[in-house]
């Protein structure tokens, strides 16, 4: 078992060894793609803030495992508060049920000048020698959680009652988006919770997590 390196350190030193070589050497992998992106975003708009679970901040990965097991009605009004000060953030925890004994990496990227808009990548993988092995593709969703916010006002008290108006409204903020070399097809439902699980871990740095303070926390590192 590898315990010198995280996997989100394997995953950037990838990426910072791609950056040093020929721009095209990424190709159409998937995972070199996002790894390349997390080492340019590291380099270009350092620091990038990296969390991990069984870290110095267990309140936050505690309190997001909680919310995960709330309706989603419960939980699209944290989803929409949504923000993100920093350029990059990058969350590592253990994946459970049919990714258990996997490592999951969920990195957040602003694209533009506004907090309320991520771009969120998934890596899922384990690392063998101190590499990077990824076990399933990564995809890239695009969520607006501005526009989720004028949703729920639009749609007012329905989306409490219904789990359909709900993710209707979801479906309107958010984009799954194949990334280079990646097969267009289903998301595996294990696979879409991990993007909602970051974007909760996110939203609780942005209010505090409960008035507990995690949104001044310290991060454990920084590329």
């Amino acid at each position: 078992m590898d315990i010198d390196i995280s996997f989100a350190e394997a995953v950037l030193r990838r990426g910072a060894g791609l950056l040093e070589a020929e721009a095209g050497e990424a190709g159409s992998d998937p995972f070199a793609v996002l790894a390349r992106l997390l080492a340019a975003a590291a380099a270009t708009d350092a620091p990038l803030v990296v969390l991990s679970e069984g870290g110095s901040h267990p309140a936050l990965f505690d309190e997001a495992n909680r919310r995960a097991g709330e309706p989603l009605t419960a939980r699209l009004a944290g989803l929409a508060a949504t923000r993100q000060s920093e350029r990059a953030a990058m969350y590592e925890f253990d994946g459970t049920g049919p990714l258990t004994g996997n490592r999951i990496v969920a990195a957040l990227l602003r694209p533009e000048d506004r907090p309320d808009l991520l771009h969120v990548y998934i890596a899922v993988g384990r690392l063998r020698g101190g590499e990077a092995q990824i076990t399933v593709p990564p995809a890239l969703l695009r969520f607006d959680a501005a526009a989720l916010g004028q949703t729920l006002g639009l749609l007012g008290d329905a989306v409490s009652r219904s789990a359909n108006a709900a993710t209707a409204a979801l479906a309107h903020a958010a984009a799954i988006m194949p990334m280079e070399g990646h097969e267009e097809g289903g998301m595996p439902a294990a696979l879409l919770d991990l993007y909602w699980h970051a974007l909760t871990l996110a939203s609780m740095r942005a209010d505090g997590g409960q008035d507990r303070g995690l949104a001044t926390m310290t991060p454990e590192g920084s590329a």
